[in-house]
């Protein structure tokens, strides 16, 4: 969770004390704005797209508080599914199920908030970014107990013992798997280099290959519905390239991007006046980009 409050408070105090804090820029926005809506995942249609909103406001806003949110593409039919820290939201290939992070415990529920389910764990505060393989049998999620992180295994109905996901691969977060299934990409980070880089695993043969390499932070990868690309962020700034690393470009400005079957990407960045963090759509071919969230 972003702790905005504490960031506000921060900056008060900076601006205060320092006549050399920096002016609002795309690359910094995340130290001036207060509300947020992050994490988008479009639907298998390609017709909606899960969030969470932080509501940073003192009072909050009754009519928008904390909670995971569906939308369509368009910016319309806002829906409230569960009130609350809900992280890293995910689609079941169905498009019928949500599974997320709670304060770091896994759950599921219907896409109206029915049904909601939680893993069964003794470990507490260390699962994000859940991800289903595309046949909907199970999901994977990455454990955090520090930078690195590792993937763990678990049955789509989260009643199935958790299991490591592919052992010999001993670090990575925020995994996607291609649309075939062969494919899973992730951030992986190490005591080799001060940042996080994109990797893809190929399932089968457990070859694990190095798609970006640079002295920045690597993040969010996300595949195209051909599973030809893949999208990511770096340094604030989306980018796209081919899924073995090659014809790396800038897109635009911006963090979590999802790819959706509609050849669209939606991301995350700040609102015109650098007051809230909000949603955006764009082209791949960096074209026709709107603001859905205000």
């Amino acid at each position: 969770m972003k702790l905005r409050v504490i960031l506000f408070s921060a900056l008060c105090f900076w601006v205060a004390s320092c006549s050399n804090f920096p002016e609002p820029s795309p690359q910094n926005y995340e130290l001036f704005v207060g509300d947020s809506d992050s994490y988008p995942k479009f639907s298998p249609d390609g017709e909606w797209i899960a969030y969470y909103h932080f509501d940073a406001g003192s009072p909050k806003n009754p009519d928008y508080p904390t909670g995971l949110y569906i939308i369509d593409r368009n910016g319309q039919n806002r829906k409230l599914v569960l009130e609350g820290i809900h992280l890293n939201p995910a689609w079941s290939p169905d498009g019928q199920w949500l599974v997320f992070s709670s304060s770091g415990l896994i759950q599921k529920c219907k896409s109206n908030g029915d049904n909601l389910s939680s893993l069964k764990s003794m470990e507490s505060g260390v699962y994000f970014f859940p991800d289903f393989y595309p046949d909907g049998n199970f999901l994977v999620f990455d454990r955090m107990v520090n930078v690195e992180g590792s993937f763990k295994k678990v049955n789509s109905d989260l009643l199935s013992e958790i299991q490591f996901f592919f052992p010999e691969i001993s670090t990575g977060r925020d995994p996607e798997f291609s649309p075939d299934g062969n494919f899973l990409t992730y951030m992986k980070g190490s005591r080799e280099w001060p940042h996080f880089e994109i990797f893809s695993l190929e399932l089968k043969s457990g070859k694990e290959t190095r798609l970006t390499i640079s002295n920045m932070d690597d993040k969010s990868p996300t595949w195209s519905p051909d599973g030809k690309k893949i999208a990511w962020s770096s340094n604030v700034q989306i980018h796209t390239m081919d899924a073995d690393g090659k014809d790396q470009k800038p897109l635009v400005f911006g963090v979590y991007p999802s790819w959706s079957v509609k050849n669209e990407i939606v991301y995350s960045h700040a609102n015109a006046d650098y007051t809230k963090e909000v949603l955006y759509i764009i082209g791949t071919d960096g074209k026709d980009r709107r603001q859905i969230t205000y």
